[in-house]
């Protein structure tokens, strides 16, 4: 049994395909992907983690705070801007609209019906999104890792279910063990007052239990780890080619979530990782789509424009999200559920839609 273990391990240590440097794998190019692909998570931790150091060394007490408060609130508002981002790629693209024309147009008229007739049901939108976009960002990492192998040449739907499990596990596994849960779950107190008002209990429940969800997480992580070692130690010896970016994309964002999310207070780790979930999905819709919208004007225009829309957005979503859930939130609650929901299928590896 060991000698079995120790081959598989072995196998999976076995040289990458490729090379960070090779243009031919990157998306952007080696030195681009680096910053805003791959390494865009590590470079976004560090980036936080240097403004909220550097200020509260060198400026006083005062300054210091507002600068604080100006980081937090810019990620903020880009991580919302970026929800808006999904538009150019879900409906200029002729391509994908007409695949899912229906999907498109009647669902968001029957979601934000749906939240503009029932407080409970804006109230459960609303903490949906909390939720489902813990594992939409879980996703996009899995989506770069995915895209990183179809670059290799790789056929789209080998290790897929192991990528799934990975990423998954790369990302929700930290925030589960760590302080991060309880600012997650603290959401279910909007329910007060509503037709599912019990669910106010649940923050309560998970806080009384969470010894043994750390340890449910962290045991789950080693087992997703290890079990994906095994797979890619087989697909290895069958022939699959792990390709350098890919490598890397899984070992920067696996070292991320756990320096953020084990390591870090909850809002400095939830301002790096939104900050590098949105840079890395802006700039996948810029380079699929910035083409589409510059249109016949220059892509410096084109980017003004898009960039100016999504900032009003993201505004705009920050003014809404001030207070308890209200009719005006509706819209945007609305549209980051779409977002979440859009990005499982007008993003396709498997249709070579990237």
């Amino acid at each position: 049994m060991a000698t079995r273990f120790s081959s598989q391990f072995a196998a999976a240590a076995a040289p990458v395909s490729g090379s960070l440097a090779d243009p031919a794998r990157a998306i952007l190019g080696p030195k681009r992907d680096a910053l805003l692909f791959w390494g865009a998570p590590l470079a976004a931790f560090l980036f936080v983690q240097l403004w909220l150091r550097g200020w509260d060394t060198f400026v006083p007490a005062a300054v210091s705070s507002q600068a604080v408060i100006a980081l937090f609130g810019f990620v903020s508002v880009l991580t919302w801007a970026h929800l808006i981002a999904v538009v150019p790629r879900a409906y200029l693209n002729r391509e994908v609209f007409t695949a899912y024309k229906l999907r498109l147009t009647i669902v968001p008229a029957l979601l934000l019906a749906a939240l503009f007739a029932s407080h409970t049901a804006l109230v459960a939108a609303a903490v949906l999104a909390v939720f489902w976009d813990v594992h939409h960002s879980a996703m996009q990492n899995f989506g770069f890792a995915r895209i990183y192998d179809m670059k290799a040449g790789n056929a789209p739907n080998m290790l897929r279910a192991t990528d799934l499990r990975l990423n998954w596990a790369l990302y929700v596994g930290p925030l589960a063990a760590g302080a991060a849960l309880a600012v997650h779950t603290v959401y279910f107190k909007q329910f007060d007052g509503t037709l599912l008002s019990a669910l106010t209990s649940v923050p309560g429940v998970l806080d009384a239990s969470h010894a043994g969800i750390r340890l449910a997480a962290m045991l789950a992580y080693a087992v997703v780890i290890g079990w994906a070692v095994i797979d890619y130690a087989g697909a290895i010896r069958s022939g699959y080619k792990l390709p350098a970016h890919k490598l890397a994309t899984i070992i920067v964002t696996g070292a991320v979530s756990i320096l953020a999310w084990g390591f870090s207070p909850p809002l400095v780790a939830l301002a790096a990782i939104n900050l590098y979930h949105a840079v890395q999905y802006f700039a996948l819709v810029w380079v699929k789509e910035g083409g589409r919208m510059a249109g016949k004007g220059t892509a410096l225009r084109g980017g003004l424009l898009f960039g100016l829309g999504c900032a009003m957005f993201g505004l705009a979503y920050a003014a809404a999200v001030s207070g308890r859930p209200t009719l005006f939130v509706a819209p945007f609650i609305a549209c980051s559920l779409l977002h979440f929901w859009y990005d499982s299928f007008v993003w396709s590896v498997r249709k070579r839609q990237v």
